[in-house]
């Protein structure tokens, strides 16, 4: 089997890759920015900017080999947010990368959704005066609607999508940062809330475009910030200045080998309580596509075909064996030894509970033993999560558009703000039965806060 894999699978995965890959590379976005889509949203389907009573949503597209598809038309969607950026009130900018089978037409489910994402995020009193900007970066993740031909362009799209993430996509991110991020330290501690919020989100293959296009930025950080504490014979690593308010991989698709090089060397630091979250990586139970299909499509993939390596290491004083058949075929969000916490529905408090696996692997849902032995060490203020939840948080592979996922998107904007300013939350409002108690500076609690975003959010709690 192992010499006809090697003989014939590549060929196989390169003819469905080539006949998959056929789709027409054209955008679906090709007009302007367009009032009154609230009124009439049919005439916005090619508009690059929909215009809503409570928010924008705007649009940016790439080509198979990971370019913009009309560079003036980013460059005004880009101005549009950096106008808003500038503006009295500011903006909340989500940017959403989509995953395999979906793209930025108008009919496309992923777009609908984040419309009516976009929409609660604008009543949550977080946002503010602020005005809400959706960004969707849209590729063909959807080729054709052939049911077996659909499936079988699982590897066509993972390539496509890779090449989009080392491509365009990091010059789109970048952009983003300088118009809403600022990197100012020198702040009050009970400083205002920040003008502008940036959070970037990436499903599925979508997620390792995310990935893909920030890697490089975020190791390049944490390598200088260990040289520095190692040069210095300091305990504690300086502070990893965030990307965004928030990075969020939800359900990726994309293998742990990807993430293992952040994984190692951001456990070479000691951070402390001033480190916000630089990425989250979220997978849940119920996410079959990544636990049990992913790994069917990583056998058949032409990489897959090396010899694979046990690699032993020592970290945080732990000798640990990382298998490279492992880390090739189990997702990053699947693999026990990346885990650092747990996030689940306790049915007898009637709340969700998370649990850090700093405090024990057994909790936090590491239960098997070869997984314990070789599971890599969780520090208390880790910069990278990657983080299991129940099925009840997302109930299969692309319920990210959930009530609780946004619950915990919002938190984690509050979360990074807290510890990147120490904000107090201006818009909250007094007493109390203020809804984002918990959510400030002075009383900032993970759990407790996000439990009030859902109350905020009006989700239908379970019982």
């Amino acid at each position: 089997m192992n010499n006809f894999k090697a003989r014939f699978l590549p060929l196989i995965v390169l003819v469905f890759s080539g006949i998959t890959g056929c789709a027409q590379n054209s955008p679906f976005r090709t007009g302007g920015i367009v009032e009154g889509c609230y009124e009439d949203l049919g005439q916005c389907r090619q508009a690059i900017v929909e215009k809503h009573l409570e928010f924008d949503l705007a649009y940016v597209e790439f080509t198979q080999r990971g370019n913009q598809f009309d560079r003036a038309k980013t460059e005004q969607v880009i101005d549009y947010i950096n106008d808003h950026a500038n503006s009295d009130k500011g903006a909340a900018v989500f940017v959403f990368v989509h995953g395999w089978k979906h793209n930025a037409d108008s009919n496309d489910s992923n777009v609908a959704n984040f419309r009516e994402m976009l929409s609660r995020a604008a009543e949550n009193p977080f946002v503010g005066p602020r005005r809400v900007i959706g960004l969707y970066l849209g590729w063909r993740g959807k080729v054709t609607s052939i049911p077996l031909v659909k499936e079988l362009s699982y590897w066509g799209r993972k390539s496509v999508a890779e090449e989009i993430g080392s491509g365009g996509a990091t010059e789109i991110f970048t952009d983003l940062q300088q118009v809403l991020i600022d990197q100012f330290d020198g702040v009050s501690s009970d400083g205002a809330l920040h003008k502008n919020t940036f959070v970037i989100i990436g499903h599925s293959f979508g997620g390792a475009i995310v990935l893909s296009a920030l890697h490089d930025v975020l190791l390049a950080e944490l390598i200088a910030v260990a040289r520095r504490r190692d040069s210095l014979n300091q305990r504690f690593c300086d502070k990893v200045k965030r990307f965004a308010d928030g990075v969020i991989l939800l359900n990726p698709a994309i293998e742990a080998n990807r993430v293992i090089l952040l994984r190692e060397i951001a456990s070479k630091c000691e951070f402390g309580d001033y480190q916000p979250q630089l990425m989250h990586v979220i997978s849940s139970e119920a996410d079959l596509a990544t636990s049990r299909y992913f790994p069917i499509g990583q056998y058949a993939n032409i990489t897959s075909t090396l010899r694979p390596k046990n690699l032993k290491r020592t970290i945080n004083g732990k000798e640990i064996i990382l298998s490279e058949s492992a880390l090739d075929r189990t997702t990053a969000g699947n693999l026990d030894q990346l885990r650092t916490g747990y996030l689940y529905h306790d049915s007898k408090a009637g709340e969700w509970t998370y649990m850090s696996c700093r405090n024990g692997l057994d909790d936090c849902g590491v239960t098997d033993t070869q997984a314990q032995k070789n599971h890599i060490p969780v520090t208390e203020f880790d910069p990278i999560s990657f983080i299991r939840t129940d099925a009840n948080f997302i109930k299969d592979h692309n319920d990210v558009f959930s009530c609780y996922a946004q619950s915990y998107i919002t938190t984690i904007m509050f979360e990074t703000q807290a510890i990147d300013r120490g904000y107090v939350n201006l818009y909250a409002g007094d007493g109390e039965d203020s809804e984002v108690a918990n959510c400030d500076h002075r009383d900032f609690n993970f759990s407790q806060c996000f439990n009030n975003q859902l109350y905020d959010y009006n989700c239908d709690l379970l019982n």
